[in-house]
């Protein structure tokens, strides 16, 4: 009996070995196939996203995107094509990045550059703002509240949904009111605090309807410090929309929400200066200006 178990034990350890051993074989040769063509050149503006479609020929290999250092949401690749949104930093107004795959083979790790993006300056304003003190100049409670909120949100963002789309339409702005501040604008709160803004701002009167962008997984809503009522949807592909300053919640965390479909009414909670909706645009970890998305069809 004992000898039986040993036979078998030994068969099973040996069609696994080999089919691990045949598996690198097969990234291996992949590996010495691969044919790319040259590297695409283009441009785009600091703070901003681009829709690229990059050829993948990789059938055994699991290769990664990455962009400027930040690895890039491939989704479920196509046909040999990967659509991907490229997004570029508004703190880096000139120069350039790379795009490349990066992939390991019998332990080696490999990288192919598929594109370079030179940068253009979006050249943002300045814009100075009055606010409550509180806002301005924080006590040490408040900066334990807010370093505990923006740990929280870290979490969320680190855990962005990579591998697929939750929405199938391109997107569009929440409101079609007047927009009340831009993004990009450098800030000085109360000629204190230096900042930047990182999302549009559109007006809207206590009360109103704020619908989502997209379709897309709610992955947060609670009341921060300087944000206020928040909400943040998850849109898959490395994209999030965030609305912020809000007054109630028509959503809870865990929610999926059809493209317009009502996240909360607009407020003026957080830090605000009066009655608006911040409309916020992540992609592949940078804020970028949400209507550049828009222009891109995304």
């Amino acid at each position: 009996m004992k000898k039986l178990i040993y036979i078998l034990v030994f068969i099973v350890t040996s069609c696994s070995t080999s089919k691990k051993i045949t598996m690198l074989t097969e990234q291996d040769k992949e590996s010495k196939s691969l044919k790319f063509p040259k590297a695409l050149t283009s441009t785009i503006h600091n703070g901003t996203v681009k829709k690229v479609q990059f050829i993948y020929p990789f059938q055994h290999i699991d290769a990664k995107l990455f962009c400027a250092g930040n690895e890039v949401a491939l989704g479920a690749p196509q046909d040999g094509l990967a659509t991907v949104y490229v997004s570029a930093s508004r703190h880096k107004n000139t120069g350039s990045f790379w795009c490349e795959y990066r992939f390991v083979v019998n332990k080696i790790e490999k990288k192919v550059a598929v594109a370079k993006f030179n940068i253009i300056d979006s050249k943002y304003p300045l814009r100075r703002l009055t606010v409550p003190k509180k806002y301005a100049k924080l006590d040490k409670e408040t900066i334990a509240r807010w370093e505990k909120e923006s740990a929280h949100t870290a979490k969320v963002y680190s855990s962005a949904i990579k591998d697929r789309a939750l929405f199938d339409k391109p997107f569009v702005k929440p409101l079609n009111s007047k927009i009340t501040a831009i993004y990009g604008s450098k800030r000085v709160f109360n000629d204190m605090k230096n900042s930047w803004h990182s999302g549009v701002d559109f007006r809207a009167r206590p009360g109103t309807k704020i619908p989502a962008s997209n379709r897309g997984k709610v992955v947060l809503a609670r009341h921060h410090f300087f944000t206020g009522k928040t909400v943040i949807l998850d849109h898959g592909m490395g994209i999030m929309t965030m609305y912020c300053h809000l007054s109630e919640f028509k959503v809870e965390e865990g929610d999926i929400v059809p493209q317009g479909g009502v996240l909360a009414l607009s407020g003026n909670t957080g830090r605000s200066s009066g009655p608006h909706l911040h409309w916020g645009v992540r992609v592949n970890g940078h804020w970028v200006n949400g209507f550049s998305m828009l222009n891109e069809g995304i």
